[in-house]
């Protein structure tokens, strides 16, 4: 059965929705983390007896995989807790792996999954499908997968749309308020793909169960 236009936009708009969601909770969680550690550290540091340094090193915190149905417990970790703090701080290295990751997912599934359908539903030749976020989430999936994140200056000068977000030749750094500037870019190249006028004044799509899709 051959699949319209709306279809195949839909069910992207539809998992880029769900990676926001992914995207949200997984800084709820990072922060949850911040917040009960940071608490522990302020209790251990009032403590009678024990001894750190100014620094605080002396409080570890230990990350472990358990499973309460066996006795053993599997260490995956030991680390300082101003380290901890540190990696689950806001746009700290964990944010900054879960968005890296999000953005190779979400160019993954265009390219190998959602520009083909639609260059057939279209009935043209699959160069003829383009779009400039996602050929600028190319170049980060590629510098994120290969150039260690570094965002190299001959890369830097091929971005498009996202050029303002990142300095030449420093690791790829996407906080919170440009992550979500992505999200709404992706979006209006969809409503540009489907022929929506003036797609750059989205600043969301909704999904229906049935009916055409709705933007505001």
């Amino acid at each position: 059965m051959n699949e319209t236009l709306n279809d195949i936009i839909r069910e992207y708009i539809d998992f880029v929705n769900r990676q926001i969601g992914v995207y949200m909770d997984a800084l709820a969680g990072f922060a949850g983390h911040h917040v009960n550690v940071e608490r522990q550290v302020h209790i251990e540091n009032r403590a009678v007896g024990i001894k750190i340094n100014e620094k605080g090193e002396r409080i570890v915190v230990c990350v472990r995989y358990e499973d309460p149905t066996k006795p053993d417990v599997i260490l995956n970790r030991i680390i300082r807790a101003s380290d901890y703090l540190a990696v689950n701080a806001k746009d700290g290295s964990n944010a900054q792996q879960h968005s890296q990751a999000v953005v190779v997912f979400l160019f993954s599934f265009w390219e190998e999954e959602i520009r083909p359908r639609i260059a057939a539903s279209k009935q043209v030749e699959l160069k003829q499908i383009t779009s400039d976020i996602m050929g600028d989430l190319r170049i980060l999936r590629h510098a994120v997968l290969h150039a260690k994140g570094m965002l190299r200056a001959d890369k830097h000068k091929s971005l498009k749309v996202l050029n303002n977000m990142f300095a030449v030749d420093q690791p790829i750094h996407i906080p919170y308020e440009n992550m979500h500037k992505i999200f709404e870019l992706i979006k209006q190249d969809c409503a540009r793909i489907l022929g929506i006028s003036n797609p750059e004044t989205i600043k969301d799509i909704g999904i229906q169960r049935q009916g055409p899709i709705t933007t505001c």
